[in-house]
């Protein structure tokens, strides 16, 4: 997959922005966030995003009418773990396991202060639910990599040559005292639910970003980080889940500003249509005062 060319291509934000709003009546306040969409096994679009259920933060599933038409389906993901410690559940990632299980991998905290959040599993035998949670973190927070990870947030997990490979975001300290940020990636060969090999990886995926398995077998990751004093998207690919990766220093897309995207824009995902190999970016946009919602860029050829 060849990197986007400023001078070739262009990535159009959708007529129809945000693509995903989601209410919180008592709040007058929108919450959709984290997004990971996916084509299920009978073509149809899928979402699972970061959504509110009940005063706190689960996983949500929407249905796509078209790549740019949604609707909230129910929460799936919002019971608490036996463990207690998974309260608050946000950064989704599904994938369908070898043996036909809907999974979905999350992050898990019990407290939106401290946020020692850990990498959590649901599982289900219908992509729609009802999703059962595993009793403890498949990945838990601690000494990972080398490093002593006060919290993990925004797990990627694809498949490459009969393993999976997992790339996710451990930082050193609570948010308000972080001084260090890592990605770390692990391996697993039974289909997620023990991981080992931990190690650091450059995975260009900050900020809540994600990686995505190309249709010609390579991958693609986003990331949100600075660029001429404000926030933009960058895009890189690779052979490896760990790279090495090409990156472009041009953004594929940079905060422009709008009501939409006054405060930030993140949390940025990749995704291919199976059948035309469309390519759509799906990312978060903010504005702190009346919440968060899903946007959604399409890439063109000039």
């Amino acid at each position: 997959m060849p990197l986007p060319s400023p001078e070739t291509d262009v990535w159009q934000r959708d007529t129809n922005n945000p693509v995903l709003r989601d209410l919180i009546p008592a709040e007058n306040y929108e919450v959709a966030s984290d997004s990971h969409v996916f084509y299920d096994e009978d073509g149809n679009l899928r979402m699972v995003y970061t959504g509110d259920y009940q005063g706190r933060a689960a996983i949500k599933l929407a249905n796509g009418a078209s790549i740019n038409q949604w609707s909230v389906n129910k929460a799936v993901v919002f019971e608490e773990n036996n463990d207690g410690l998974d309260l608050f559940k946000e950064t989704p990632f599904y994938r369908k396991s070898s043996t036909g299980k809907h999974q979905i991998f999350y992050i898990g905290y019990d407290d939106e202060t401290t946020y020692q959040s850990q990498i959590y599993l649901a599982e289900a035998d219908r992509v729609d639910g009802i999703y059962t949670q595993r009793k403890l973190p498949v990945v838990p927070r601690g000494i990972l990599a080398g490093k002593d990870v006060y919290l993990i947030t925004s797990p990627s997990i694809v498949a490459h040559q009969g393993l999976l490979y997992m790339v996710f975001i451990g930082w050193n300290n609570a948010p308000d005292l972080v001084s260090e940020i890592w990605i770390i990636g692990a391996v697993s060969s039974d289909d997620g639910y023990t991981w080992s090999d931990f190690q650091l990886v450059d995975t260009p995926i900050g900020a809540e970003g994600q990686i995505t398995k190309t249709p010609d077998g390579g991958f693609v990751a986003v990331r949100t980080a600075e660029f001429d004093d404000d926030e933009a998207i960058f895009y890189a690919t690779a052979n490896h889940p760990f790279g090495p990766w090409k990156q472009d220093d041009t953004p594929i897309l940079t905060k422009d500003g709008s009501i939409l995207e006054k405060d930030e824009i993140i949390a940025a995902q990749v995704t291919f249509n199976p059948q035309t190999q469309e390519e759509y970016l799906f990312y978060t946009g903010a504005n702190q005062q009346i919440g968060w919602w899903i946007m959604l860029a399409q890439r063109a050829r000039l």
